[in-house]
């Protein structure tokens, strides 16, 4: 767990090494603000790079979950998804025929492409060849069948990283803001700390230190 007051303290050090205008303070809810904005991103921009070597610092968010309780549907069974969820990384499920039992591997589609997929006999679910296919909707995995039934999935996600915070201010409904800290890899965390410094110089309109925090972002890849 990396501490708020680490990345406060290291986003500043950032920010004010690269600045040619004197010191810059960032006010703590300005702080928060960013740097959750741009921790948003940084997922983004990694799960985006399927192929790359960028979404391996992405395994630390990985959790591994059976789905059990399910309500089935003309066509397909539905199974919620864990409240941390973000995207998936790998799925697959226990099917039934008869007495037969398989594990189907499963691939996710688009809403769009499933009718395409049910109804062609190159493409539907096929117990034979122990595979289907899902899709996500309404916070629910929807694992579609063909002559068998699906009565478990098991989950490889992505789950969400939470905002962090920080104590210090006061946030808008009121409410004290209180010390949340990242459970991420502290290299990781710099990421998205050069991302946050290159954001402010940005809206800061300092050339020099954007200048410098983008080669900073840009020699961490």
């Amino acid at each position: 767990m990396v501490s708020p007051e680490l990345i406060y303290l290291k986003l500043l050090l950032k920010i004010n090494k690269g600045n040619s205008q004197g010191n810059i303070a960032i006010d703590k809810d300005r702080f928060v603000l960013l740097f959750n904005e741009v921790k948003n991103r940084w997922v983004e921009i990694h799960l985006k790079e399927k192929d790359s070597i960028l979404i391996d610092s992405l395994w630390e968010i990985v959790k591994t979950t059976e789905l059990l309780d399910n309500v089935e549907v003309d066509g397909y069974t539905e199974f919620k998804v864990p409240q941390d969820f973000y995207e998936v990384a790998l799925a697959n499920c226990q099917a039934e025929r008869g007495k037969c039992k398989e594990l189907l591997f499963l691939r996710e589609v688009k809403n769009q492409d499933k009718n395409t997929l049910r109804f062609n006999k190159n493409y539907k679910p096929d117990f034979d060849f122990r595979w289907s296919f899902f899709s996500l909707q309404d916070n629910k995995i929807r694992v579609y069948r063909d002559d068998f039934k699906v009565n478990k999935v098991s989950l490889e996600y992505y789950k969400v990283i939470p905002d962090i915070d920080i104590e210090g201010y006061t946030h808008l409904d009121g409410t004290p803001s209180s010390n949340k800290g990242i459970e991420l890899a502290e290299q990781y965390v710099d990421q998205i700390i050069n991302l946050a410094a290159e954001e402010f110089m940005r809206d800061f309109q300092d050339d020099r230190g954007l200048l410098i925090a983008k080669d900073r972002t840009k020699n961490q890849e």
